[in-house]
């Protein structure tokens, strides 16, 4: 669907249907429309903070966590020692839709836990909508990570990234079209759980999949638009051409592009 090299440009390229920006962390990106057609283009999520851990109320948590010190993002973290889980939302969830989790790595040079979201704590243990197991295999003591997993009810499955967010890199670790369990509520009342031996995380939060007003790029147009991490915030379509009626608005098109820490 993309191309993208590491000289700052990009080729996006899409169709009738939504297609991501490709992934680069970036904070802010341009766009040129040399088509022929409309592009449509629009954000792709509405953050929420499920939780900072900037304090010491854990409520809303079942498990073994408390506050933490040590921060990784603000003012405080959280340390899980054991299993602890809590609500993620209690809306019906879109594809598209992320959860994010930054953790500090353990310090020893073996260690396993599971990070995940599921549609019901009674699934805690078992597979989950999306999950990884994190190990030595995957990852790297004592450093900071970020994990996003990318969730697509619709067709039962799930995609899993993992960044170093203090390095200037791409995603160092992936796991697409992995199958996950759903359950049948749309995962209305969905959870995120973290079932460690011992682990510092802060924060999570919930990237929603919303279907945000579309901005039309015409022919010859470019524009820049900001991004909080990433490029692939954005998805783009075609909407066709003047002179076809915007009846062509099922062929294959790209753009061009670049990007800018």
């Amino acid at each position: 669907m993309t191309d993208l090299n590491k000289t700052g440009t990009f080729a996006a390229t899409t169709d009738g249907n939504y297609n991501t920006i490709p992934y680069y962390r970036a904070k802010s990106f341009r766009v040129t429309n040399f088509t022929g057609k409309v592009v449509g283009i629009r954000q792709r999520h509405h953050a929420e903070i499920v939780d900072n851990f900037n304090d010491t109320n854990f409520s809303e948590w079942t498990g073994d966590i408390a506050y933490e010190s040590s921060e990784l993002e603000g003012s405080g973290a959280a340390r899980v020692r054991g299993t602890a889980y809590r609500t993620l939302t209690n809306q019906v969830m879109l594809d598209g839709s992320e959860v994010e989790f930054f953790i500090l790595m353990p310090i020893t040079s073996t260690y396993s836990f599971k990070i995940g979201v599921y549609d019901d704590p009674s699934r805690i243990g078992m597979d989950g909508a999306g999950f990884i197991t994190l190990n030595e295999s995957n990852s790297k003591s004592n450093t900071k990570l970020k994990v996003t997993i990318r969730l697509r009810p619709s067709v039962s499955k799930f995609d899993v990234f993992l960044e170093n967010p203090d390095i200037a890199m791409d995603r160092i670790h992936q796991v697409v079209d992995a199958d996950g369990v759903f359950g049948a509520n749309n995962m209305d009342n969905s959870i995120v759980a973290i079932e460690a031996p011992n682990l510092v995380i802060d924060p999570i939060i919930y990237r929603k999949k919303v279907n945000h007003t579309v901005e039309h790029i015409g022919h010859g147009g470019s524009y820049t638009y900001p991004c909080e991490n990433n490029t692939s915030e954005y998805e783009i379509i075609n909407l066709g051409s003047d002179a076809m009626n915007y009846s062509d608005n099922t062929q294959t098109i790209s753009i061009s592009g670049f990007y800018a820490r």
